[in-house]
């Protein structure tokens, strides 16, 4: 199915707790995996070759803004109320549940989380919810069976477990929905966001500002979940929408179960539409299946690509300038770091936070060959511009730094 409606920037579309609630969580699933497209007015937008920064429209001024502060390195502070009573957290056990613990960006922040927790006695276990209805059941079954204290859901939004959040809630397993919205506690759920809205609306940005306010986007949607789908529909649209209404976004749409296929939809789409000369990918970890569109296409060498929540191999084709023009990259340790400080406040009774200023930081052309690429430099910080969170969190825990 298809759509060309747009969103007004800063709009929020409702929440869908009630018809994921009534819904089996496969068809939630099933339903969320149908194509869409949705375009501004269209131009005919040449391919750029210009450096972020030589944009000229008023919405690639404002663009080239809002990026400019994350081409540097990043440093995290918070102004957190103190956890005046960490010793509650002693003893307390976390399962940790990723949408997928076989990408590594999830493997790593379940690793950091581990790390981190050791110190306030709080035990993390890990749970696959591996993009499937039943494994991610099995994870909040697991929860409650086992008595765990809290459940993290890492990318996997609440109305996904429909009823499993009143079992979760009876059995008084507290939730905590991780890297999602930044949204104040509600309906017995705490929010942990680390900026992936934010991270997204940067891409967005840096193909505005490259382009001069003139880009014709080809932009790559997850589907596999609702927050998945809301990212793109409530962060990323409305970003092009304000910032470049000479700009048109079309969309292809893919889910776990079709990423073999996503190479195809993409020099599909490049053949259909010449004039298609950015792709931006919802998350780098998609990016592998979308290469092979590029290299299939004859257009695929010109075409810029952009991608966020970056890992080292989005770096590495940024480093050689293969295909990928630009990421957004954010620390897993940070990630860690945020989401475990929030389940503590959960824990002890401690006041929750709603926002924090995520240290993400956008790689490109004019900054990339200033650091030296590695899967540890992307673990630890060091890419971003090293570890300034674990001081802050633990400072706030009133434990030494």
């Amino acid at each position: 199915m298809s759509s060309t409606s747009r969103r007004p920037a800063g709009s929020r579309r409702p929440r869908r707790s009630l018809l994921a609630a009534a819904l089996p969580l496969a068809v939630v699933l099933t339903a969320a995996g149908c194509g869409s497209s949705s375009a501004g007015p269209s131009t005919s937008a040449p391919g750029s070759t210009s450096a972020p920064g030589s944009a000229s429209a008023p919405g690639a001024t404002a663009a080239r803004q809002a990026i400019s502060a994350h081409l540097d390195k990043q440093t995290f502070t918070a102004d957190l109320t103190p956890v005046k009573q960490i010793e509650k957290a002693k003893g307390k056990k976390v399962l940790y549940t990723a949408i997928s613990l076989k990408i590594p960006y999830f493997q790593t922040v379940l690793k950091a989380m581990r790390s981190a927790a050791s110190d306030p006695g709080v035990s993390i276990d890990g749970c696959d919810g591996n993009f499937t209805p039943a494994n991610i059941g099995a994870c909040v079954t697991q929860a409650i069976s086992q008595h765990y204290d809290a459940i993290v859901l890492d990318n996997i939004p609440v109305d996904l477990i429909g009823q499993g959040a009143a079992a979760l809630k009876g059995a008084g397993v507290q939730i905590i929905s991780a890297e999602a919205e930044d949204l104040p506690p509600a309906n017995g759920v705490t929010y942990a966001g680390t900026g992936g809205p934010t991270m997204l609306q940067a891409a967005a940005n840096w193909i505005i500002a490259d382009s001069g306010g003139k880009a014709n986007v080809l932009l790559v949607q997850q589907n596999d979940t609702p927050l998945q789908i809301k990212y793109i529909t409530d962060y990323v649209t409305p970003t092009f929408t304000k910032n470049c209404p000479d700009c048109r976004v079309q969309t292809i749409n893919v889910t776990a179960a079709q990423f073999g296929g996503l190479g195809t939809q993409v020099s599909t789409a490049l053949l259909k539409d010449t004039k298609i000369n950015y792709v931006l990918s919802e998350f780098d970890a998609n990016v592998q299946y979308v290469v092979p569109g590029l290299q299939n296409s004859p257009r695929g060498k010109n075409i810029k690509l952009v991608g966020a929540i970056g890992d080292l191999a989005a770096l590495q084709r940024v480093s050689s300038g293969q295909f990928q023009r630009a990421d957004v990259q954010v620390s897993p340790s940070y990630a860690a770091w945020a989401v475990l400080d929030q389940t503590i406040r959960v824990l002890t009774g401690a006041t929750p936070w709603v926002r924090l200023n995520t240290p993400y930081r956008i790689f490109d052309e004019t900054n990339i060959h200033g650091v030296a690429l590695s899967q540890a430099a992307i673990d630890d910080g060091t890419l971003v511009g090293g570890d300034t969170w674990s001081k802050v969190f633990r400072a706030a825990w009133g434990l030494p730094s």
